[in-house]
């Protein structure tokens, strides 16, 4: 594992930001709250749509023992006038392709665009996993059209809810055939289906506290300081790795949440991150509980900024188990973001020279 721009070194001592409030009644949801059966319901989009709160958890039903593969894998769907409480339809998400139902749609976004209602998802198959992004049809029911599918092998597509110069906008995080770090791109197009003029958006070196990848989390927000995203950041962490209740695995990866700030005449450059994360899985809700998928684990998947334009609140995932909310403002924010840019232009930045001796101890 070799990354061109930084040794890799384990960050030290990180803990949630105090500029984050965490709400009190966590966790939002967990399997208990859905009418179907389920083990973990965890990763939810949320977006604000015509005056309601729509929630997209996913969904994971395992045996007793948790035995591998799941039992099934989907995406729920709930409504909520407070973004709080939320009331989940009977029937799991459908995204329909070319007359067949999507098998395990997972790992959901919620994006506003042009008044309708998108879901960017990913899909287990026998294939590998693949990306896509569907509308919904808002007649009632849980029923989504896929508007475009995407090649393995991808995870955190995020439709971004306005157009840049005339295009629709996406995030995406590709693999990587190094394995890690794996790193965030955007991607444009003139109609929501063919998309092009792929470019990287931000680089794991560029989060401080990440050492293996990066994703995007919510979709971005437009803001009066530029366009806010989001993301989680994941660093290794062997000397104190865990072995799960759930499933007898072994797990040494730390999940956190941060915040980039990009620029509001062009959401493809870097103007501004946090140094450290906003949130660490602290809570007893997070880490430490026997039934968690994971540990260590914080993931974000949706972001809603209020009517006030001032209070920010971010839904995500604690252990691959539940979902959760937490709070803040955008002046507090602000207050714990560093200027900066990205330390590659481009993706076009080979190997550093000075760095061969140590890119070959790390592929022996």
């Amino acid at each position: 594992m070799y990354n061109p721009f930084k040794h890799f070194e384990k960050p030290q001592n990180l803990h949630s930001s105090k500029i984050m409030r965490r709400y009190e009644g966590n966790p939002l949801l967990t399997a208990d709250d859905v009418p179907y059966p389920a083990t973990l319901v965890f990763n939810a989009g949320v977006a604000k749509y015509r005056g309601l709160y729509y929630i997209a958890p996913r969904v994971d039903l395992f045996d007793a023992e948790y035995h591998t593969p799941a039992l099934d894998i989907g995406t729920g769907f709930g409504v909520s006038k407070d973004g709080i409480h939320f009331d989940m339809m009977p029937d799991m998400i459908r995204v329909h392709y070319k007359g067949k139902i999507l098998p395990w749609v997972c790992d959901a976004r919620l994006t506003v665009m042009e008044d309708e209602l998108y879901l960017s998802f990913c899909f287990e198959n026998q294939h590998c996993e693949r990306p896509g992004i569907a509308r919904w049809r808002n007649d009632g029911t849980t029923d989504f059209d896929a508007v475009c599918i995407g090649v393995p092998q991808q995870r955190n597509m995020i439709l971004c809810p306005e157009k840049v110069n005339g295009l629709y906008m996406r995030l995406e995080r590709p693999a990587s055939q190094w394995g890690d770090p794996f790193a965030i791109w955007y991607s444009f197009s003139p109609d929501m289906r063919y998309w092009g003029d792929s470019e990287l958006l931000l680089g794991c070196e560029d989060v401080p506290y990440a050492t293996s990848k990066i994703g995007g989390g919510a979709p971005m927000i437009k803001t009066d300081k530029g366009w806010l995203l989001i993301f989680h950041a994941v660093y290794d962490d062997p000397e104190n790795a865990v072995i799960m209740a759930t499933g007898n695995r072994k797990w040494q990866r730390h999940y956190t949440a941060g915040a980039a700030l990009f620029d509001p005449e062009d959401p493809t450059k870097l103007i501004a991150i946090t140094k450290e994360p906003l949130l660490v899985a602290e809570a007893p809700y997070e880490t430490g509980d026997p039934k968690l998928w994971t540990e260590f684990t914080i993931f974000p998947c949706g972001a809603i900024l209020d009517e006030d334009n001032q209070t920010l609140r971010i839904y995500y995932g604690a252990g691959d188990c539940t979902t959760n909310m937490a709070e803040t403002t955008l002046d507090e924010l602000w207050s714990v973001m560093t200027p900066c840019s990205r330390l590659a232009d481009t993706a076009t930045i080979p190997f550093r020279i000075e760095h061969w001796e140590e890119i070959s101890k790390y592929q022996k």
